[in-house]
């Protein structure tokens, strides 16, 4: 990237999962020190798909080549099941679940020029690591506070009961984040909250998924939409597995836990009305789990001085339109532009950079989180003013998602570049 002078700060990473580990990758490649403090004894990611819309996927070589390199060897695609090759750019096909219209083709969701592609979440982050040196990372350290220092860096300590001085800390660890408590300290309303929606997840082998819903719904991506609930299906591990699940507006969740077992009775109640595809789809479930879908309530800040958070940590997304990890990448793009900048030397350098990264990443983000949940709706044919009819969802589909997709990633770093200059020579 050049050569700069040495910088007068180190980047303290809280939070080793794949956002943590794709900024880290960018700042090191922009010569910034940084150090990875990881809760866990090792790195670990849970969940099994993770998919990369269109403007994310434009950010991975912006912030390094070889994260795109690395996504791009590991994805599952359409293509990947042959005879399916024509359906390379779709995103997903729409099928009708409910209705008179019911196993109906609604409509081909394309995503030029990528269309669906998928990676196993621990792939990718096992590809990652081999990216950042191993003696930057510290495993073992859950943060237990953050206590800032008049003017002289971030005390953080750990639960272990060590502590260090930190020049700036970025909060990478997730939806439960303890640098956002730290942000936040005592306000009620800053954790995540029940979004109104449950589902069942599942993965099936390939050839229990054609023998459910036929050989074209399992090897290509699907959504199933129907009255008060949503399918959706789409290929994993080179087309081997499919990962599904079903989704169900519920105004409460009565678990302590995100998770717990499904019972094979609330599944059928709950998609009863549901057609062939949706209702094969949960007869053929293999040791389902029912899973309360969660997001994060709109922040008023994603940093207050030497503190940052990205990712889930500021603005964890419900999954009904596939963009959390996208608003993750999309984060440490800008992050580590800013940081990266040559006019950014000193840690009260990037507070100015932290600033200029909140006022034009927060808006966006909080945008795809509100979004997101209104697709809920959408999927569930009860969103006002669309309902279920044809025309309109078909519109609605298409503005929500190029909106989503269609973003200048590079004018996005231009915008906080150009606060963030403003700010410096203030």
């Amino acid at each position: 990237m050049g050569s700069t002078p040495p910088r007068q700060f180190t980047i303290t990473i809280i939070g080793g999962g794949i956002g943590g580990l794709t900024l880290a990758t960018g700042l090191l490649r922009r010569n910034i020190p940084v150090q990875i403090y990881e809760a866990a004894s090792s790195f670990s990611e849970i969940g099994l798909g993770l998919s990369i819309g269109p403007a994310a996927h434009r950010c991975m070589p912006l912030i390094d080549p070889k994260i795109r390199e690395i996504y791009d060897s590991l994805v599952t695609t359409h293509a990947d099941s042959p005879g399916y090759e024509a359906y390379r750019q779709t995103w997903f096909e729409v099928v009708w679940a409910s209705g008179k219209k019911e196993g109906d083709l609604l409509m081909d969701l394309k995503a030029a020029p990528s269309g669906q592609t998928t990676v196993r979440r621990a792939d990718f982050l096992d590809a990652l690591i081999s990216l950042v040196p191993r003696e930057i990372v510290h495993f073992g350290k859950r943060l237990d506070c953050l206590v800032e220092r008049d003017g002289e860096g971030v005390m953080v300590k750990f639960e272990d009961g060590s502590e260090i001085v930190a020049d700036v800390v970025i909060g990478c660890d997730g939806i439960k984040s303890r640098v956002k408590e730290s942000l936040f300290p005592g306000e009620v309303g800053m954790m995540p909250r029940y979004s109104g929606m449950y589902g069942y997840r599942a993965v099936f082998d390939m050839e229990d998924m054609v023998a459910a819903v036929g050989d074209q719904r399992a090897r290509v991506s699907t959504m199933y939409v129907g009255n008060g609930a949503y399918g959706i299906s789409y290929p994993i591990m080179r087309a081997q597995k499919v990962n599904v699940g079903v989704y169900v507006l519920s105004e409460k969740w009565d678990c302590e836990t995100w998770v717990r077992k499904a019972k094979r009775e609330d599944m059928l109640r709950d998609t009863d009305h549901m057609g062939r595809y949706v209702k094969a789809l949960i007869e053929r479930m293999p040791d389902p789990s029912q899973w309360a879908i969660f997001e994060h309530p709109h922040l008023s800040t994603f940093a207050k001085s030497r503190v940052a958070i990205l990712g889930d940590a500021a603005h964890a997304s419900t999954p009904h339109q596939g963009a959390g990890a996208g608003q993750a990448i999309e984060d440490a793009h800008v992050l580590s532009e800013l940081i990266g900048d040559s006019r950014v030397q000193s840690a009260e350098d990037v507070m100015v950079a932290f600033k200029a990264y909140d006022e034009i990443r927060r808006p966006r983000s909080q945008r795809v989180v509100t979004s997101s949940k209104e697709n809920a709706y959408l999927l569930c044919l009860c969103m006002d003013g669309v309902g279920d009819d044809e025309e309109s969802l078909k519109n609605t589909f298409q503005q929500r998602l190029h909106w989503l997709w269609d973003l200048d990633v590079q004018g996005q770093v231009e915008q906080a570049r150009e606060k963030m200059i403003a700010y410096l020579e203030y």
